[in-house]
C-alpha cells in the first residue's frame, strides 16, 4: 500500500556566452561546457519559496562545488509570483530561475506563452539526458525538486506528552477550545490544497466544528507561527516542519507533529527563458544541480522533508497535492465562516 501512495505522489509526483561553440555545447546537455559557460557568467540570482536555511545551504554548496556565486530573495509564493511577472511585462528580470510550491505548472505555462520562462522538458540538462533525474518528477514546463509533509505546530508551555495532536481531528478535542490558529484559505493555493485535502476526508463537519472550537483565522503562516510561538494559542494549522525547527532553534517554544494521512508543500524548480535571463548557463547549472542526488540532497538535508531521491521520510498514508482539492476552497470557506 505504501509503495503504491508513494509511487503515486512520484508520478503526481539575454547574457550569454558569446562564444558560439561553448555556447552550443552548452545548449546541448553537455554538463562541462555548461560549467565553463555558467563560470564565464560567474553568478545568479534565484527566488524562492523555501525556508532560508534550505535555500542558504543550496546556494553556498552551488558556489563551493562550480565557484559560481549564487544569491537568492525569498518570498511567499504569491508575492514571489507577483515580484516575477512584474519584471518580466517591464522588461526588466532580475531572477534567472525559481524554486516555489503551488500552483507552478500552471504559472509556468502562462509564462512559457508571454516569453519569460523556458520549459525544463526542453532545457537539454545533463542530468536529465543522462536519464539520472526520475522522468516522473518532470511536470513538463518545471521539475519537483523537494516534498515537505504539513504538521500539526503546537506550543510546548501549553502542549505535551499525550496531548498533542497525532491526527487532524485531533484538534478538535474540547479541551482545545479557543487554543486553535488557523492560516486562512485565502493565504494560497498551498493552504487550500491542504484544507481541500483534509476536506476529502472529513468534508464540512471538520471545519464547521473548527470553527464551533472558537478557532482565530490569522491572514498568513508567518503572523500564526508567531502568535503561536507567543503563547497566544496551543495549536496551528499548519505550516511545514523546517519553518517550526528554525524557530525552536531561536528558543521559541513551539514543535510539531506529522499526521499520516497527509498531503505536502511540493517545490518545483522554473526556468527564465534563455533571452530574458542575465545569466542562463549559471542557471540552468544551478538547475541541474538541484535536480542532481547530490544537489538534492543538499537542499533537503533537514528533518521533515523528502529527498526526492528517498521518499522513506514520508507519512505512511501520503499523496500528492491535486488541484482538485484546491477546488474546495469554497466549501471550506463557508464552513470556516471565512468572508
Amino acid at each position: 500500500m505504501r509503495l503504491r501512495i508513494v509511487g503515486m505522489m512520484l508520478a503526481m509526483a539575454a547574457v550569454v556566452m558569446n562564444v558560439p561553440s561553448v555556447r552550443a555545447q552548452a545548449a546541448g546537455g553537455d554538463l562541462d561546457a555548461l560549467v565553463a559557460a555558467a563560470k564565464a557568467e560567474g553568478e545568479l540570482l534565484f527566488y524562492t519559496a523555501a525556508p532560508d536555511a534550505g535555500a542558504k545551504r543550496l546556494a553556498d554548496a552551488f558556489t563551493a562545488k562550480y565557484g559560481v556565486k549564487a544569491a537568492f530573495l525569498r518570498l511567499q509564493s504569491a508575492p514571489l509570483q507577483q515580484r516575477y511577472a512584474a519584471e518580466a511585462e517591464s522588461g526588466n528580470m532580475a531572477s534567472d530561475l525559481i524554486i516555489m510550491s503551488g500552483a507552478v505548472v500552471e504559472y509556468a505555462e502562462q509564462g512559457i506563452q508571454k516569453g519569460w520562462v523556458e520549459s525544463i522538458s526542453t532545457a537539454a540538462l545533463p542530468v536529465q539526458r543522462s536519464g539520472e533525474f526520475p522522468a516522473r518528477l518532470n511536470r513538463g514546463p518545471t521539475a519537483i525538486v523537494q516534498v515537505t509533509p504539513w504538521v500539526i505546530v503546537y506550543n510546548t508551555d501549553k502542549v505535551s506528552g499525550a496531548d498533542v495532536p497525532k491526527d487532524w481531528a485531533d484538534v478538535l478535542l474540547p479541551k482545545w477550545k479557543d487554543q486553535l490558529l488557523v492560516v486562512s484559505p485565502r493565504a494560497g493555493d498551498t493552504f487550500q490544497n491542504l484544507y481541500g485535502f483534509i476536506h476529502e476526508k472529513h468534508g464540512d463537519a471538520f471545519f464547521s466544528r473548527l470553527r464551533a472550537q472558537g478557532a482565530r483565522i490569522l491572514p498568513n503562516g508567518s503572523l500564526a507561527i508567531q502568535a503561536l510561538a507567543a503563547g497566544e494559542g496551543a495549536i496551528m494549522l499548519s505550516t511545514i516542519a523546517p519553518l517550526v525547527t528554525s524557530l525552536r532553534q531561536k528558543g521559541a517554544p513551539v514543535n510539531s507533529a506529522t499526521p499520516e494521512y497527509n498531503t505536502g508543500n511540493e517545490m518545483h524548480v522554473m526556468l527564465t527563458a534563455r533571452a530574458k535571463s542575465k545569466r542562463p548557463n549559471a542557471a540552468r547549472l544551478f538547475a541541474n544541480y538541484v535536480m542532481s542526488p547530490d544537489g538534492n540532497r543538499v537542499f533537503n538535508d533537514e528533518p521533515g522533508v523528502a529527498s526526492i531521491y528517498d521518499a522513506a521520510g514520508l507519512p505512511r498514508l501520503y499523496e500528492a497535492p491535486r488541484s482538485a482539492s484546491a477546488g474546495r476552497r469554497g466549501q471550506v470557506m463557508q464552513a470556516l465562516g471565512v468572508q
